[in-house]
């Protein structure tokens, strides 16, 4: 898991004076400022465990935030604009990492946390990411599961397993 560190606090830096000049530019809706203001910093460390590419990653929270302000609707104040940000984001962060790579994958899945470190050898992509939003972020299986659209059955299995793995590199 990617540490928020000064590198990247400049780049969180960055996006929210992009985010500023645009609310400026396009009148973007206070509550989607404050929103994307509170989840930069947590929505560039995910971003950067999925791909390692600080442009991409910056680009995708601009760009999610300027659809955010031109609709404020999706992000209707309450519990689950945290998961619902953290949604389209990923979903945004996908379609960016496979127009990239200029390829179509039939598990768009297998795009997000391809790294590997000692640590985390042995788990899926799917199992390092699951993993990461429910221990690193702290979201509920319920969150994770909207997240990662499974069904909280298939994400308990997906972290058990994980887990397991884990456990018997002790």
């Amino acid at each position: 898991m990617v540490a928020l560190n000064i590198r990247s606090r400049s780049v969180t830096t960055e996006v929210l004076d992009a985010m500023t000049s645009a609310s400026k530019n396009f009148g973007a809706d206070l509550l989607v400022s404050r929103i994307f203001a509170e989840k930069v910093h947590d929505l560039f460390n995910y971003g950067m465990n999925a791909c390692d590419d600080q442009a991409l990653v910056k680009n995708c929270i601009i760009e999610l935030f300027l659809h955010a302000a031109g609709r404020p609707e999706l992000l209707q104040e309450g519990e689950s604009v945290d998961t619902d940000v953290f949604k389209m984001f990923r979903r945004l962060l996908v379609r960016q990492i496979t127009s990239c790579r200029q390829k179509l994958t039939s598990d768009i899945r297998t795009d997000l946390f391809l790294d590997e470190t000692q640590m985390t050898q042995g788990l899926t992509n799917l199992q390092r990411e699951a993993l990461f939003l429910k221990f690193q972020r702290g979201l509920t299986y319920r969150e994770v599961a909207n997240i990662m659209e499974l069904t909280i059955e298939d994400l308990r299995s997906q972290i058990s397993k994980a887990v397991d793995v884990l456990l018997r590199k002790k």
